[in-house]
């Protein structure tokens, strides 16, 4: 039996604005991490595959990106990630997935990754120390 739902912590002051692209096929889940992270004080765009976020990336300077690892074919979650990676863009990842086991990636760019059937609190949570360590330059702890 799950405990009870933790408490959505606002976004800190100096991340408020942020922007955060929700990369997802489906509307709902891109409506509910929509809602959420606006109440939180990030801004949020949204796109429902690896074409419309990789379009959106060349206006967009987001602080995080949270992405469903299973996107329609051909460019899945982990695809997608490869090809910012390959234009130059370090921005931080979030991997967010209906899959229960997902093998963790290491290394400074690697994503985080969170379930979508646990509680979103976690997630939120992890936000602002993912968003920091993203920006700090490369090799700086």
């Amino acid at each position: 039996m799950a405990g009870p739902a933790q408490r959505f912590e606002p976004a800190p002051a100096d991340l408020r604005g942020a922007t955060v692209p929700v990369v997802d096929d489906e509307r709902a889940w891109r409506a509910i991490l929509e809602t959420d992270l606006n109440l939180l004080g990030y801004r949020v765009v949204t796109a429902a595959d690896a074409a419309e976020a990789l379009e959106r990336a060349n206006t967009e300077r987001p602080a995080l990106a949270i992405v469903d690892l299973m996107l329609p074919e051909p460019v899945d979650g982990r695809e997608l990630v490869r090809r910012l990676r390959a234009r130059g863009d370090r921005v931080p990842v979030v991997f967010y997935s209906a899959r229960g086991t997902l093998l963790q990636e290491e290394g400074p760019d690697a994503p985080a990754f969170f379930s979508k059937a646990a509680d979103r609190a976690e997630l939120y949570a992890s936000l602002p120390d993912l968003i920091r360590r993203g920006s700090r330059p490369p090799g700086v702890a």
